[in-house]
């Protein structure tokens, strides 16, 4: 059982949830706020991987500036898209919040 607990302390101190949350809800902003914008055309794959990436960018920026450590900022940039497709894309279909959505039922 030591060892176990070792393992699921090592995984959580090998991360930063907030900054992956942050990251994820600062993204789906963004998003969304393109979204609203040029609501001719569907935002692209490409373009929510790039405002995912300058999210991730930019929010490491401000977390290395207050001091956090570069290997734990990599980690967490690498957990961020995994758990946006693990946990919180799901919850967000569940409790009926979804951008696209949202703006077909908008009057014009």
């Amino acid at each position: 059982m030591e060892i176990i607990s070792q393992i699921i302390d090592t995984t959580i101190n090998s991360f930063d949830f907030g900054y992956c949350i942050i990251v994820n809800v600062l993204t789906y902003l963004i998003i969304k706020i393109v979204d609203e914008l040029n609501k001719e055309k569907e935002v692209s794959v490409w373009m929510k991987r790039i405002i995912l990436l300058g999210c991730i960018l930019s929010t490491g920026v401000v977390y290395y500036l207050l001091g956090q450590d570069v290997k734990l900022l990599i980690n967490s940039a690498i957990l961020a898209p995994v758990s946006w497709d693990i946990i919180f894309r799901p919850l967000c279909k569940r409790l009926g919040i979804n951008y696209k959505e949202v703006n077909k039922n908008m009057p014009k």
